[in-house]
């Protein structure tokens, strides 16, 4: 199970991308994300794209699910099965508070 998990994160990292947007302060991040349910694909989803943000609020993201400093918003997610797993693709406007 820890390998199965350690490739999904692997590859969430491998296929996340982001964007910035034209609004001051705000930037629309998206990551694809494989696990074995919806809830944990869209938690890796989010990790990602937390990283995508800047990998210093990562560890506060994971001890609290807290994005330090930026207001996440427009969270949007699509999910279908593949396989005995679940892929999400995420997307989340996070905006310097």
């Amino acid at each position: 199970m820890k390998t199965i998990t350690l490739a999904c994160a692997l590859a969430v990292a491998a296929l996340s991308f982001g964007a910035g947007t034209a609004n001051a302060g705000c930037m629309t991040k998206a990551a694809v994300a494989t696990s074995t349910s919806a809830d944990s694909a869209k938690w890796f989803a989010m990790e990602t794209m937390v990283q995508n943000v800047s990998w210093g609020l990562w560890p506060g993201f994971l001890a609290n699910g807290d994005v330090a400093g930026y207001k996440v918003t427009n969270k949007q997610y699509r999910c279908s099965p593949d396989g005995g797993m679940v892929t999400c693709h995420g997307r989340a406007t996070f905006c310097a508070k």
